[in-house]
């Protein structure tokens, strides 16, 4: 007598990669993920909608695939895909983009294997891929007081408004995003200093300002106490102000000023950064500042050392006491001959 089956036998739900990006957003947002961060798990999940298609069984994707995606990235991805105004297409992606994405698909998949989705994380053990560090670009004093000097502060708002945030990204070293969510309760005019609170890794920060940003704080809250807003920088109408604004106001102003550079907010952070080891700060020091986990992200400013490294070894190096003590040593023998 033939054995008899379920009708109804347990079969293992399928998880499709879009049923992956509802669950592990939903985590994400649950666990108080910044905008930015949401933003780019959204990205590595179009592009895996792209590559293996959204019905994919996620579970059934292996290391191999990985690869394969990787691959896909760095060399076959076409960029701007869906943006008509753009006529040639760019291929393939920049090994850091290719390596922040690794981050987030090792984080989705962790999510998955924890949930019980997939049975292994098929990203954990990837490595990231090898980049030639590039010596970082940085505004120069001049340029940095052309733009400046570009700002029509004493006439429009707009203006000044940027002369006060161009001072506070210099003088804070902070990302734009952590600039922009300032609010006047984060601004402490008596100690000189500003907390940040929406940070990328969620950790409050408080970094000292200097007098003149102080001053400039100041100024720049009693032009906007009309708008009764909370926020520091707002636009003409009282909103807080946006980083699409922000970066389209910047562009108007570089072209303005005439210099060619690519100039973007978080080359003031590179170029504050510069400035504080040109100086002789602290690596370690900085490392706080710009709220870096690992002091090797920090490091990357090493390049400025450069001159700085050669100045120092000229003045101090040991071979000097050497020779200074020898000269001792010989007029002291000179001298006790001539008795």
């Amino acid at each position: 007598m033939p054995l008899k089956k379920r009708k109804h036998a347990n079969k293992k739900k399928v998880y499709t990669i879009n049923d992956a990006r509802k669950i592990v957003l939903q985590i994400k947002k649950i666990e108080g993920l910044s905008k930015n961060s949401l933003d780019n798990y959204e990205k590595v999940f179009n592009d895996f909608d792209r590559f293996w298609g959204e019905e994919t069984d996620i579970s059934s994707l292996t290391v191999d695939d990985v690869r394969q995606f990787i691959d896909w990235q760095l060399n076959k991805k076409i960029q701007f895909l869906n943006q008509k105004t753009k006529k040639v297409k760019k291929i393939g992606v920049s090994v850091s983009t290719v390596n922040t994405y690794l981050t987030y698909a090792k984080a989705i998949f962790s999510v998955l294997k924890n949930e019980g989705i997939v049975e292994e994380n098929i990203f954990q053990h990837i490595k990231k891929v090898k980049e030639h560090q590039k010596k970082i670009d940085i505004l120069t004093i001049p340029e940095i007081k052309k733009i400046l000097r570009t700002l029509k502060k004493d006439e429009i708002y707009s203006e000044f408004r940027m002369y006060v945030l161009i001072h506070v990204l210099l003088d804070s070293f902070g990302r734009i995003g952590e600039v922009l969510s300032l609010t006047w309760k984060d601004v402490d005019f008596e100690h000189h200093c500003i907390t940040f609170t929406n940070t990328k890794n969620k950790k409050v920060r408080t970094i000292p300002i200097t007098k003149k940003t102080v001053k400039l704080l100041q100024e720049l809250k009693e032009e906007n106490a009309d708008f009764k807003s909370e926020y520091v920088f707002l636009t003409n109408h009282g909103k807080p102000l946006g980083q699409s604004a922000f970066r389209k106001h910047l562009k108007t102003i570089i072209e303005r000023a005439g210099i060619k550079k690519r100039v973007h907010a978080h080359l003031f952070r590179h170029t504050a950064s510069a400035m504080f080891i040109q100086q002789n700060g602290s690596v370690r020091v900085l490392q706080k500042i710009l709220d870096h986990s690992d002091l090797s992200t920090t490091q990357r400013y090493a390049h400025v050392l450069d001159s700085t490294i050669r100045e120092q070894h000229e003045q101090f190096s040991p071979i000097h006491l050497l020779e200074e003590h020898k000269q001792r040593k010989v007029k002291r023998t000179r001298g006790g001959n001539q008795k």
